[in-house]
């Protein structure tokens, strides 16, 4: 039988130990083979589990493969956990691009509200992600004391923070409507370093 990981989780709660003893990646899709707690099943015990780990329609992320096949680590899967993407506001579509006619008067204002707003990804976004030029922070600050320039793009949550703050300065701006780019279905953390988004995430036990 086989489940699907996001409603399996939210029914059973996951514990260690887990190993990861294979893994195979190929295109866009993840397996892995584990062993240790069953937790899935209905009577686990810390011998009986084993199961195989299938992510398809897998973007973005890091995975880093080597760090997870440590036959040695016992909590290969250290923070496991499956999140569906539209549950998470830092995640959801795009729905706007925001345009300002004149400089900033505090841009690290505006790149600390948005740095702030990031932290809630836990390291799966960045402030350049949302906020143009900010890939370093002395280009940003270049590029947001200019006459006429994008400041950012992102989901609605994002737009009425900054909307406050440009009120705030007086900066005259204007937000137009945005393609609603969104992230996979899923949201997957396998370890402290290892993140990806998917369309589907099942476990299939052997």
């Amino acid at each position: 039988m086989i489940f699907d990981l996001f409603a399996l989780l939210n029914e059973k709660t996951f514990s260690h130990p887990s190993t990861i003893t294979a893994a195979l990646l190929s295109n866009d899709s993840l397996r892995l083979t584990v062993r240790g707690y069953g937790w899935w099943k209905d009577r686990p015990t810390y011998s009986n589990g084993g199961a195989i780990l299938s992510f398809s329609g897998i973007s973005g992320g890091t995975l880093d493969i080597r760090a997870l096949l440590d036959l040695e680590d016992d909590e290969a899967l250290g923070d496991f956990e499956v999140t569906r993407s539209d549950d998470l506001d830092w995640a959801r579509p795009t729905t706007f691009s925001l345009y300002c006619s004149q400089p900033l008067p505090e841009p690290l204002a505006v790149y600390d509200i948005v740095e702030r707003w990031v932290e809630r990804s836990h390291g799966v976004k960045a402030v350049h992600d949302f906020l143009h030029g900010a890939a370093r922070l002395s280009t940003f600050l270049a590029y947001s004391n200019t006459d006429f320039f994008m400041l950012a793009t992102g989901p609605e949550s994002l737009r009425t923070l900054l909307a406050d703050e440009l009120a705030r300065q007086e900066v005259r701006h204007q937000f137009e409507p945005s393609g609603g780019y969104a992230d996979s279905r899923y949201l997957v953390r396998l370890a402290e370093s290892t993140w990806f988004f998917c369309e589907s995430a099942t476990l299939e036990p052997t």
